[in-house]
C-alpha cells in the first residue's frame, strides 16, 4: 500500500510539474530544476518558500482524483479551496510538513524489511501525535479539500498497516465488528469455560493458578499476534475494521495463547471455633480444591507456532512497544486517564506495619480474609481477601510506595479479579486491589503511598461495588486486616 501511495504521489507531482510549465511557457525540465527564466538569483529564496509551496498546493489540489472518499467538490469548488490556502500561508506550510513526514515514511518502507521498522514506527508515532494539531489547523482556516485529502492519506496509510487495530474502535458498516465487541464476545466466551468448570467440578474450594502469574487474558499481545499476522500476511488484510473471518482468526488465536485446564485434590485445614458452650477450639476440616490452571504464551512464542514470515515479526516488534500501552488499554475501555493524585487515606484505620488503607474513605467489610459463605454460591469457601464495599468510582489508592507489576485494564473478567493491579513493594511483600471500574498505571509505573491507582467499580465475579484487597508476604496471602487498628467501623 505504501508503494502504490508512493507511486501515485510521483505521478501527481510530474502532472502537477507539467501543467505549472504549459501555464508559464516553459518545459517541464525548467520547473523540475528550478531553471525559469524569471527565476531571481538572490539569498531571499527562503523568504518566499512559503508562499513558493503554496501555490505549489494550490496546483495539486486542481489535479486531485474526484474520486478520493470524502471529497465531493466540483473542479471549482476545489480550485476556491486553493485560493483560500494561499491566504492562508502559515497553515498551509505545516499540513504540508506534516504531510511530507508520512510521505518520507512511506518511501522508507518501499526501501526494505530493516527501514520499515523505523518508517512505520515514525509514521504511527507521528499521525497520533500530530492528529490533533491537523484537526487544529483545518479550523484555523486551511483548504478544506486539501485537509480531506491529507488526513485521508495519513488514515489510509495507518490504518492499512498493522497499527490499523488502533483504529478498530468504531465499524464502518453492519458487516463489520469493532475490536471492543469481539473482545468482549471472546471474553464471555472464556468467563463462561472457567465458569462451567467451576460449576461442574464438585470441589470446597477454588484457586486459580497461571504459568505466569497473571490470571487475565493479555489482550494486548492477542491483538498484536493477531494483527501481525493478518496485516502482515502475503494478502496484507487491514484490521481497521474486523470481519467475521477476521474474529475467527481472534479466537483461534485467544485459545492458542490462553489454554485452561484443571486439577483437584484434598487439603486438610485447620480452623478456630467455639464449641456448644462459646468456649474457643480449634477443628480440622478436608477440603477438596479445585485449582484452576492457567497457561498462556507469549508474542514470541505464538509468532513460532504460526511461523511468522520477516514482514509479520517487525510488525510484532512494533507494536510490542511499551510505548503504545495506554493505546492499548484505551481501545479495550478500561484505562482511565488522570490517576497520580496523593489522597490521604481514611484515618479511622491505621496502619500498624508498613500498609496504610488503600481508601479515602472507610468503607464496609463485607467479607473477610478466610472461611465465609459464598454471596453468589451460598456455600462455605475460602476467601482469598478482604471485601470493602463503598461508592462506584471511589479513588482506590496504593498502600506504599512500590512498582506496578500487575496493571490488567485489558480483561474485564481477569480470571474473576476484573480490572485489577498488583503492586511490589520489596521485600516480598505485595498487595493485590480487584474489581475495579478503570484502572489509570501501567505496568512498571513506580507508585507513592496514597496515589490514586484506579477506581472501585464491579467488574469479574462481583455482586457490588467494593474493593477486594489481598496481601502477600512471600508466596502466602494473609489477612488484609491484621496490617490495620480499626478505630470506628465504618
Amino acid at each position: 500500500m505504501a508503494e502504490t501511495q508512493a507511486r501515485q504521489h510521483r505521478h501527481k507531482e510530474a502532472a502537477a510539474r507539467t501543467h505549472a510549465a504549459d501555464e508559464r511557457g516553459v518545459s517541464p525540465k525548467q520547473t523540475e530544476c528550478g531553471t525559469l527564466p524569471n527565476a531571481e538569483q538572490n539569498p531571499h529564496r527562503g523568504a518566499d518558500l512559503p508562499r513558493q509551496r503554496a501555490k505549489e498546493k494550490a496546483v495539486t489540489a486542481k489535479t486531485v482524483p474526484r474520486d478520493i472518499r470524502g471529497v465531493t467538490q466540483s473542479q471549482r469548488q476545489l480550485r476556491t479551496a486553493a485560493t483560500e490556502t494561499v491566504r492562508s500561508v502559515t497553515p498551509q506550510a505545516q499540513m504540508q510538513t506534516h504531510a511530507q513526514k508520512i510521505r518520507f515514511a512511506a518511501q522508507k518502507v518501499a526501501g526494505g524489511t530493516g527501514r520499515t521498522a523505523v518508517a512505520v514506527r515514525s509514521a504511527i508515532r507521528n499521525f497520533l501525535a500530530d492528529l490533533h494539531s491537523l484537526t487544529a489547523i483545518l479550523a484555523a482556516g486551511a483548504g478544506a479539500a486539501l485537509g480531506i485529502v491529507i488526513v485521508s492519506c495519513l488514515v489510509a496509510f495507518v490504518s492499512g498497516s498493522a497499527y490499523g487495530i488502533f483504529f478498530a474502535a468504531n465499524a464502518p458498516n453492519a458487516a463489520s465488528v469493532t475490536v471492543r465487541e469481539a473482545v468482549e464476545t471472546l471474553t464471555a466466551e472464556y468467563r463462561d469455560r472457567l465458569e462451567e468448570i467451576s460449576d461442574t467440578v464438585q470441589h470446597d474450594r477454588q484457586d486459580i493458578t497461571a504459568n505466569d502469574d497473571v490470571y487475565y487474558i493479555r489482550w494486548q499481545d492477542v491483538l498484536t499476534v493477531f494483527s501481525s499476522y493478518v496485516s502482515g500476511n502475503e494478502q496484507g488484510a487491514p484490521v481497521a475494521a474486523l470481519t467475521e473471518e477476521q474474529v475467527d482468526k481472534l479466537r483461534e488465536t485467544m485459545w492458542a495463547m490462553n489454554a485452561v485446564d484443571y486439577s483437584t485434590h484434598p487439603e486438610t485445614t485447620t480452623i478456630d471455633t467455639t464449641d456448644e458452650d462459646g468456649n474457643p477450639t480449634t477443628t480440622e476440616i478436608t477440603e477438596t480444591v479445585l485449582v484452576i490452571e492457567l497457561t498462556h504464551k507469549t508474542p514470541d512464542e505464538m509468532a513460532a507456532v504460526y511461523h511468522f514470515t520477516p514482514r509479520q515479526n517487525t510488525y510484532l516488534q512494533l507494536l510490542q512497544d511499551p510505548q503504545y500501552e495506554e493505546l492499548w488499554v484505551e481501545l479495550l475501555g478500561g484505562f482511565a486517564q488522570g490517576g497520580g493524585e496523593l489522597m490521604n487515606p481514611d484515618s479511622t484505620r491505621t496502619p500498624t506495619g508498613n500498609l496504610q488503607w488503600p481508601l479515602p474513605v472507610a468503607g464496609t467489610i463485607t467479607s473477610q480474609f478466610g472461611h465465609r459463605v459464598d454471596p453468589i454460591t451460598g456455600e462455605v469457601s475460602s476467601h482469598t481477601g478482604t471485601d470493602i464495599a463503598c461508592a462506584e468510582g471511589t479513588p482506590i489508592l496504593a498502600a506504599a510506595d512500590g512498582i506496578v507489576t500487575v496493571a490488567n485494564g485489558l480483561d474485564s473478567w481477569g480470571g474473576s479479579y476484573g480490572y485489577y493491579i498488583q503492586i511490589d513493594h520489596g521485600g516480598g511483600l505485595q498487595t493485590l486491589y480487584a474489581h475495579c471500574s478503570s484502572i489509570c498505571v501501567t505496568t512498571g509505573q513506580q507508585v507513592q503511598a496514597g496515589e490514586v491507582i484506579g477506581y472501585v467499580g464491579h467488574t469479574g465475579r462481583v455482586t457490588g461495588n467494593h474493593l477486594h484487597l489481598e496481601v502477600w508476604v512471600g508466596r502466602r496471602r494473609k489477612d488484609a486486616m491484621s496490617f490495620f487498628n480499626v478505630c470506628n467501623e465504618g
